[in-house]
C-alpha cells in the first residue's frame, strides 16, 4: 500500500510501526483492536489516494477523529485514517451567511474558540469537546447538553465534501425533488431513496421514537422532506464512516449568548432528582443536567471542587442527586428572572436546596465537574472503574424515572455498584457499572447486561445507543429497525459502498455480501489484555488509562501535554505511553518481542518531559513521569551515558558551585563546547554572581541548619523558615533575597536553611535508590526543622510540587507551604502600595495540580494595592534539564513558542513567572528577564 500512495502523490504520513498500532488500538471503549496501519493525511487528494490504495490492496479503510468513541466506532484491523493531525483546519468563515467551512480534524473547542470574538457558536456541546474532531461529530450525530434547544449535529450539517468508494469526490447537500443528478453513487444513492422512501414512511414512523433523539445512522425518519426534498446530510451524520469519508464540512452557526447562569439543585436520591424534571422544564432552562451523588463524590478530587465547594455548602454536597439547570440570556437581567422562575418551580419539587449563580468561575467550573463525569466515572474506586458499553441509552423524558429503576434493578441483579449522569431534560442518561474488566467473570456480564439494557429501552420507547453511536452494538440495529427497514438500510450501505470498503462490520454490511456485523462480544477485550499484566502494580496506572482522551487537548494554554501539543503525534501522549507500558509488559508476559516494542517505549518516553501534568488533568490521574521513571530503572542498567552518570550527581556539584560562584561560572564558559559534544547539554544557566549566603545576609535573614536550635527570645508566631532548593539557591537566589526582604516588610524574622538536596533530577532518570536515600534525608531534615514550631515555606514550584506529589513518605504535618499559601493566609501583614499592573503564568506542573494557586497570588497583589492579572499558557518547553539536552532543543523551542513567546512579547516588564525554568526559557529564547511575583513586590516596596 505504502508504494501505491507514493505513486499517488500521497502527502501526508503512512505509518506502520508498532508502537503507532498499538496507540490506535483503543479508543474510550472496553475494545482492544489492532489495524494495519494508521495514514494521516493532508489534503482531500491524500484522503483520495488513500482510499484508492486500501482498495487496491484488499485492506478495509476507517476514519478516526478524537479517538474518543465509546463503543469502538474506529477501531478496525485494516487502514485507519487519522484526520485530526493535519487536517484541522477552519477554511472560511461568511458571518452574514452564519456558515463557516472546516476540515474534518478541527476540534470543536477550537471552533468555538474561533467563533467566540466574532459573536457566534456551534450548538452541539458534548463533554469531550476540548478532543472531539467534528468529523467525528458528524460520524455519530452527537448531540450532548442543550439539545433539547439545539438539536443535534446533523441540523447544522449543510454540506460536506465526501470521498466515495471508488476514490471520486462529492459535495452533497439537500437535493430537490426536480434535481438532475450526474451519473455516479449519489446519483444511484438518490434513486433508492426516492424509490423506497415513500413506500416505507409508514414503517418509518412507526419504529421512530418520539423523543429528541432519534434513530440516527442511517437516520431515515429525517432524510426526506414532505416535498420531496433529500436531506443527503442527515443520511451522512450518523454513518459512522460506514458511508463515505469526509474530508470537508459547512456548518451552520448562530449567535453566541452574553449571558449564563447556573441553578444547583439538590434532591435526597437520584431516582427523585431524575422526577423533578418536569417540574422545571416550564421554566425553560437552555438544559438540565444530571449528577448523582456518585460521580459528584468523585468530583471533589477535581481542581474545580475548591472553587465549587463553598459555594454549595456542605448540607447540599451531600445530597444524593443534583440538577444543573442551565440559562443563557443577553444580560444579566434575564439571566436573574430565569434563575428566579428554576428557584420557584424547585421549591415546588422535593429539593434540599437550590444554589443560584451568574458568576462566570463558577458556571465554568460547574461545566468542567459536568464534562469530567465521562472520566472521572473512569475512575472509579480502587479496580473497579466506570465502564462505558450500556452509557447512553435515551428514552422519552417522561418514562425516565421507569426506565433508571428498571436500569438499576439490572445492575443490582449483577451485583455491581454504578454511577449516573446525563442530560435529563431530554432524556438520555449516562450509566457505568463499575466494573475490573481484567475479570472474566466481569467480561462475561457484557452481553446479558447489553441485552437487557436494549430490551428495557426499546420497551421504554427508546434507545440502547441515545447520543454515543453505535459501533460495536450495530448488532441491535436489526431489533430496533424490524427486517424491512434493515434491508434497506443494507442497499444503501451498498449503494455507497458495495465491497464494504469503509469501517466495515460497523452498523450494517451491504445487501449481497456475507460479511458480519460486529457484535459486542466479538471484538476483543482490552481488559483481557490486562488481565495478563495484572501482576506489575508498578505500573498499575497505565491500565488504569480508559482512553478517555483528555491529553489530546486542543488548547495550548493548557498544560497537559507538552510533547503532544507541539508533535501531535499520540504516540508522543500520556495515553500512547501507558498503550506501550502495557504493550511491553504484555511482550514480557507472552513471550513476545520485548526488544522492539521496549525500544519503541524508550523513543516515547524521551520526549516526556516529566511535567505531572497528566498526574492532576488526566481524569483518571495517569501519572506518566513516575512509571518512565521505574521504566528507566529496569531497563536502562549498565547502559547509562555519560550525561545521566553525570546528572546523577548534578545536586551536589550545584550546590558546591553555588558556594564558589565566580569559580563555578568560569569552569561552565570554558567547559560549554565539551558539555555541547560529550554530555550533549547546552545553554546551561550561570550561577548567581553574588552568591546565595550573601544575598540572604544581605536580606537580613538567619542561617539554620537542620537540627540547629533557635536563638533565645524569638516570637514564634513572627518567624518563619525559608527552605532553599537546588535550583533557587545555586542560580537564582534573587528571588530568595526578595522573599526574605517581602517577609521581614510583614514583620516576620526569617530564618534560612542550607540549600536542601531534593533529588528532582535523580527522580527523573530513574536513580531511584538514590532518590529514596535523598527522600530519606530530606524527611530528616524536614523533621528537625519542623520541631521549632515554625511555619516552613517553599518557594520553588518544582520543588514544592515534589513535597506534595513524590515524597510518599512525608507526613502532612511536614508538608511545606507553598509561598502563596504563607503569604495569602497573612496578607493582612503586606504593606500597601501605589497600585501598578502585571501579569503572571503559573508555573505548569503547580497550576496543573493546584489552580487555586494563581487566584491566591491575585489576592496577594490586590492586598498590597497592586492589580495582578494572571493567565495560563501551558508548558514553557523547558521542565528541568529536558530543554538543556541538545537532542531536546528544539522541541523545547517548539514548545515555548506555542504560547510563552507571544505572552513573552506582549509582556515585557509586566510580566512575571513563578518557575525558575520558565525565567530561564524566557531569557534564552525571547532575551527577556522574566521576574518571579515576590520580586515584583519588594521592588514597588523598595522604590515606595
Amino acid at each position: 500500500m505504502t508504494r501505491k500512495l507514493v505513486v499517488d502523490g500521497f502527502s501526508g504520513q503512512i505509518r506502520t510501526s508498532r508502537a503507532v498500532r498499538i496507540v490506535t488500538a483503543t479508543d474510550n471503549s472496553i475494545y482492544y483492536r489492532e489495524p494495519a496501519c494508521v495514514v494521516e493525511p493532508k489534503s482531500t487528494d491524500d484522503i483520495r489516494a488513500a482510499v484508492r490504495g486500501a482498495a487496491a490492496v484488499g485492506l478495509s479503510l476507517t476514519p478516526r477523529g478524537g479517538g474518543t468513541g465509546t463503543n469502538g466506532q474506529s477501531l478496525a484491523q485494516g487502514v485507519v485514517l487519522d484526520t485530526s493531525r493535519f487536517m484541522n483546519r477552519i477554511l472560511s468563515f461568511d458571518a452574514k451567511a452564519g456558515v463557516v467551512r472546516v476540515q474534518p480534524g478541527v476540534v470543536l473547542d477550537q471552533l468555538n474558540d474561533y467563533l467566540k470574538p466574532l459573536g457566534f457558536f456551534f450548538p452541539p456541546t458534548v463533554s469531550t469537546s476540548s478532543r472531539a474532531t467534528l468529523g467525528g461529530m458528524v460520524a455519530t450525530d452527537a448531540s450532548g447538553k442543550g439539545s433539547r434547544h439545539f438539536g443535534r449535529t446533523s441540523d447544522y450539517l449543510m454540506s460536506a465534501e465526501l470521498v466515495l468508494a471508488d476514490g471520486t469526490t462529492a459535495e452533497i447537500c439537500d437535493v430537490l425533488a426536480s434535481d438532475v443528478l450526474p451519473a455516479g453513487i449519489i446519483k444511484e444513492v438518490a434513486t433508492l431513496l426516492r424509490d423506497e422512501l415513500p413506500q416505507q414512511a409508514e414503517e418509518i414512523a412507526r419504529i421512530s421514537p418520539m423523543m429528541n433523539r432519534g434513530l440516527t445512522g442511517y437516520n431515515l425518519n429525517e432524510l426526506r422532506k414532505p416535498d420531496g426534498t433529500l436531506r443527503l446530510t442527515k443520511l451522512l451524520a450518523g454513518s459512522e464512516g460506514t458511508l463515505a469519508v469526509t474530508a470537508e464540512m459547512t456548518l451552520k452557526v448562530i449567535p453566541l449568548p452574553k449571558c449564563f447562569g447556573m441553578a444547583i439543585i439538590g434532591y435526597a436520591d437520584s431516582l427523585t432528582a431524575l422526577g423533578a424534571v418536569s417540574e422545571l422544564l416550564p421554566a425553560d432552562p437552555q438544559a438540565i443536567e444530571f449528577l448523582d451523588d456518585v460521580t459528584v463524590d468523585l468530583g471533589k478530587t477535581t481542581p474545580y471542587w475548591p472553587l465549587l465547594e463553598p459555594v454549595l455548602g456542605a448540607a447540599m454536597a451531600r445530597c444524593g442527586g443534583f440538577l444543573f439547570a442551565e440559562v443563557t440570556g443577553q444580560n444579566y437581567e434575564e439571566i436573574d428572572r430565569q434563575l428566579a422562575a428554576l428557584k420557584r418551580a424547585a421549591g415546588h419539587s422535593r429539593a434540599l436546596g437550590v444554589v443560584g449563580t451568574r458568576d462566570p468561575e463558577v458556571v465554568a467550573a460547574l461545566n468542567g465537574l459536568r464534562k469530567d463525569a465521562v472520566g472521572l466515572m473512569g475512575k472509579g474506586r480502587g479496580r473497579f472503574k466506570g465502564t462505558a458499553f450500556v452509557e447512553d441509552a435515551a428514552v422519552p423524558p417522561q418514562n425516565l424515572v421507569t426506565f433508571v429503576a428498571g436500569f438499576r434493578d439490572i445492575l443490582d441483579s449483577h451485583g455491581l455498584d454504578y454511577g449516573m449522569y446525563g442530560h435529563a431534560d431530554v432524556g438520555c442518561v449516562h450509566v457505568r457499572p463499575l466494573m475490573d474488566m481484567r475479570l472474566p467473570t466481569h467480561r462475561e456480564k457484557i452481553r446479558p447486561i447489553s441485552d437487557a439494557v436494549a430490551r428495557l429501552a426499546q420497551e421504554q420507547g427508546g434507545l440502547i445507543w441515545g447520543e454515543h453511536g453505535k459501533g460495536v452494538r450495530g448488532e441491535y440495529v436489526a431489533q430496533y429497525f424490524g427486517p424491512v427497514l434493515f434491508n434497506l438500510l443494507r442497499r444503501i450501505k451498498a449503494a455507497f459502498d458495495p465491497s464494504n470498503l469503509f469501517n466495515p462490520g460497523k452498523l450494517v454490511t451491504a445487501e449481497g455480501t456475507s460479511f458480519p456485523v460486529d457484535r459486542i462480544d466479538s471484538v476483543g477485550f482490552r481488559g483481557a489484555r490486562d488481565e495478563i499484566i495484572a501482576a506489575h502494580v508498578d505500573y498499575e496506572k497505565a491500565t488504569d488509562c480508559n482512553g478517555n482522551g483528555s491529553c489530546f487537548h486542543w488548547d495550548t494554554s493548557q498544560e497537559m501535554c507538552p510533547s503532544y501539543k507541539v508533535t501531535r503525534d499520540r504516540v508522543q501522549s500520556p495515553k500512547g505511553r501507558a498503550a506501550l507500558l502495557r504493550d511491553w509488559l504484555h511482550a514480557r508476559e507472552t513471550d513476545g518481542d520485548v526488544q522492539t516494542i521496549e525500544h519503541a517505549l524508550h523513543q516515547s518516553l524521551a520526549t516526556c518531559l516529566s511535567c505531572k501534568a497528566c498526574t492532576s488533568q488526566c481524569p483518571v490521574q495517569v501519572d506518566i513521569p513516575t512509571m518512565k521513571a521505574r521504566f528507566l530503572a529496569e531497563t536502562s542498567g549498565a547502559r547509562r551515558s555519560l550525561r545521566d552518570r553525570l546528572i546523577r550527581r548534578m545536586e551536589p556539584l550545584t550546590i558546591l558551585g553555588a558556594r564558589i560562584p565566580a569559580l563555578a561560572n568560569a569552569i561552565l564558559s570554558l567547559g560549554r563546547d565539551g558539555a555541547a559534544r560529550l554530555l550533549k547539554l547546552v545553554d546551561l544557566p550561570e550561577f548567581d554572581r553574588v552568591g546565595f549566603d550573601r544575598r540572604l545576609s544581605t536580606a537580613e535573614s538567619t542561617r539554620l541548619v537542620p537540627g540547629q536550635t533557635l536563638p533565645a527570645n524569638v516570637a514564634k508566631d513572627r518567624a518563619v523558615i525559608l527552605l532553599c532548593d537546588s535550583f533557587l539557591g545555586p542560580f537564582d537566589a534573587k528571588v530568595l533575597e526578595a522573599t526574605a526582604r517581602v517577609m521581614k516588610r510583614m514583620g516576620y524574622r526569617v530564618f534560612h536553611t542550607p540549600i536542601l538536596r531534593n533529588g528532582k533530577a535523580a527522580q527523573v532518570r530513574g536513580y531511584l535508590g538514590d532518590f529514596e536515600r535523598i527522600q530519606a534525608r530530606m524527611l530528616s531534615d524536614l523533621e528537625k526543622l519542623a520541631s521549632t514550631g515554625l511555619p516552613l515555606v517553599s518557594v520553588e514550584p518544582a520543588v514544592t510540587m515534589l513535597f506534595r506529589q513524590d515524597c510518599t513518605t512525608l507526613p502532612n504535618g511536614l508538608l511545606p507551604l507553598p509561598l502563596d499559601r504563607f503569604i495569602a493566609a497573612r496578607a493582612q501583614n503586606l504593606p500597601a502600595a501605589q497600585g501598578q499592573e502585571f501579569r503572571m503564568i503559573g508555573h505548569c506542573t503547580e497550576t496543573s495540580a493546584d489552580p487555586g494557586n494563581l487566584t491566591r497570588w491575585q489576592a496577594i497583589f490586590t492586598a498590597a494595592g497592586l492589580i495582578l492579572q494572571t493567565e495560563r499558557a501551558g508548558c514553557c518547553g523547558m521542565a528541568g534539564l529536558f530543554g538543556h539536552e541538545v537532542e531536546h532543543r528544539e522541541m523545547s523551542r517548539d514548545i515555548f513558542q506555542l504560547n510563552w513567546a507571544d505572552r513573552v512579547a506582549e509582556g515585557r516588564g509586566r510580566l512575571l513567572a513563578t518557575g525558575f525554568s520558565c525565567r530561564s526559557q524566557a531569557k534564552r529564547f525571547a532575551n527577556a528577564e522574566l521576574r518571579h511575583p515576590i520580586q515584583a513586590l519588594e521592588d514597588v516596596y523598595a522604590r515606595d
